[in-house]
């Protein structure tokens, strides 16, 4: 898997955990990382792997990790503009509504859009693989009507668009 994409699943696993525990007693990012490697070791001999972030030795650990560390922060930085700008596109749904899976992964695509260093295909598509996997059969359509209406800017005002959307 690429670093990307493994610091993409490790950082809404992260804000999935976080977001469970409203941020109360949460470990830090570092912690939570630290966590996910020592199972992956804990653990290697027991299984075939596949159900782990990493493999045993993978050398992009630590750029996933740093990734992973952006999204995050990005989030935790911007997080009432990103869910005021989901709320606009969400059409019927406020974000207390929507399952933790679903909320975060729109908020990481938004948090990634904002950073502008991938393209939003590329973003879109990991975030609706990513509530697939984690989600329920229908996590990754309501993920991706979502954040391609975020994305694009549509039901939103002009300005409200370029705040998340930036990076195009």
């Amino acid at each position: 898997m690429r670093p990307r994409s493994v610091g993409r699943r490790l950082a809404l696993q992260y804000l999935f955990m976080a977001d469970m525990n409203r941020y109360v007693d949460v470990e830090t990012p570092a912690e939570f990382f630290k966590t996910q490697r020592r199972a992956v070791l804990d653990n290697a001999r027991e299984t075939d792997g596949r159900d782990f972030v990493f493999d045993r030795d993978d050398p992009h650990q630590d750029e996933a990790e740093a990734f992973a560390l952006a999204l995050i922060r990005e989030v935790e930085k911007n997080q009432d503009a990103i869910d005021a700008a989901i709320g606009r596109a969400a059409r019927n749904w406020s974000i207390a509504r929507m399952g933790a899976i679903e909320r975060n992964a729109i908020r990481m695509a938004a948090a990634e859009l904002r950073l502008g260093e991938s393209p939003r295909g590329v973003i879109l598509d990991e975030a609706v693989e990513l509530a697939k996997r984690f989600g329920d059969k229908d996590s990754g359509a309501f993920v991706n009507g979502i954040a391609d209406r975020l994305a694009s800017g549509r039901g939103q005002q002009q300005a409200d668009a370029g705040e998340i959307s930036r990076g195009e």
